[in-house]
């Protein structure tokens, strides 16, 4: 459902390979599994974000 919504592409850079759903809002930082807290990241994209929200 996210990656039809996010239409099969990585909503930081646009990529269409290794997409991956991601939280907007981590869990762990109070986010939820809601359909609106959900993106599509190719998986770079994902690793960079979760790296820096790490710090």
């Amino acid at each position: 459902m996210v990656l039809a919504r996010d239409r099969f592409a990585c909503q930081r850079c646009g990529s269409a390979s290794e997409l991956e759903v991601d939280h907007l809002v981590p869990v762990s930082k109070g986010g939820t599994w809601d359909l609106t807290n959900l993106w599509v990241l190719c998986r770079d994209c994902h690793r960079r974000k979760t790296y820096f929200e790490d710090r």
